[in-house]
């Protein structure tokens, strides 16, 4: 493989990832300027660039040299500024920057050459018959942890029990429901110096979990496993959607304080 092959980048997954983050941390005359100073064109969707014909014709000519160099150059530009926006923001907000930097340094080493993999990712569907099973996977975040899910109880704490990172639980349930299964477990474990955050919203209706920059859906409630079998779907193509979803019901949903 040429050292500087990126068709790797290619599959659908990363351009709607690439696409997202340009989106997300370029501004529509900056990116303009940026394509000039490479001699590459951009076309548009009424007045905003459209981004993924853009990604998706640099990564699929992958011979020109302006094509790598535009890629090197905006990877560079797109990780500093998620890094500087986690840096500059409390964790509590930052869903979408946490989850997309993984992502980008994935991104950056393949174009870089320091990667000889492909980047597809194989969706990582999971089975969770028992708690421990459960528990030993979220043990192993290296990120924040961001849990939606409809309902809480001892079974949620219960699986969170080992992990290191801040914790992000986003709830359905009303704050009196929640505080009737809550006896005071939130204050305990912060006692135990963890950093964990409970949100309600009262417009939740699916469950997902967040970490390690990967999203998976969630067939039932966390409250429940151990008593059915939990099913983990991961989502691939629509996973910088989701997580972007998932940080605006997170930045309006409330405070739990008990």
């Amino acid at each position: 493989m040429n050292k500087f092959a990126i068709i790797v980048l290619m599959e659908t997954e990363n351009i709607e990832i690439l696409s997202d983050a340009i989106k997300e941390y370029f501004g529509n005359y900056e990116l303009e300027e940026l394509c000039g100073r490479f001699n590459i064109e951009i076309e548009h969707l009424g007045v905003n660039p459209n981004h993924k014909k853009l990604v998706t014709e640099l990564m699929a000519d992958n011979s020109r040299e302006n094509h790598r160099k535009f890629l090197e150059d905006i990877l560079a530009k797109l990780l500093r500024r998620c890094k500087d926006r986690i840096l500059n923001t409390t964790w509590e907000v930052n869903v979408f920057d946490e989850y997309m930097l993984p992502q980008l340094k994935r991104l950056q080493s393949v174009v870089a050459g320091a990667q000889k993999s492909t980047l597809k990712s194989q969706a990582a569907n999971r089975f969770i018959k028992e708690q421990n099973q459960l528990i030993k996977l979220l043990g192993n975040a290296k990120t924040p942890l961001t849990i939606l899910d409809t309902r809480i109880g001892q079974a949620t704490f219960d699986s969170i029990q080992m992990v290191k990172t801040p914790v992000r639980l986003l709830i359905g349930q009303g704050r009196q429901d929640m505080a009737a299964n809550m006896n005071g477990q939130l204050n305990q474990l912060r006692r135990q110096g963890r950093d964990i955050e409970l949100r309600y919203h009262m417009k939740l209706n699916d469950r997902f979990i967040i970490f390690n920059g990967r999203c998976w859906m969630v067939s039932c409630s966390l409250s429940e496993v151990g008593q059915v079998t939990l099913s983990m779907i991961e989502c691939v193509d629509t996973k910088p959607v989701v997580v972007k979803e998932i940080g605006r019901k997170w930045r309006e949903a409330k405070v739990f304080r008990n």
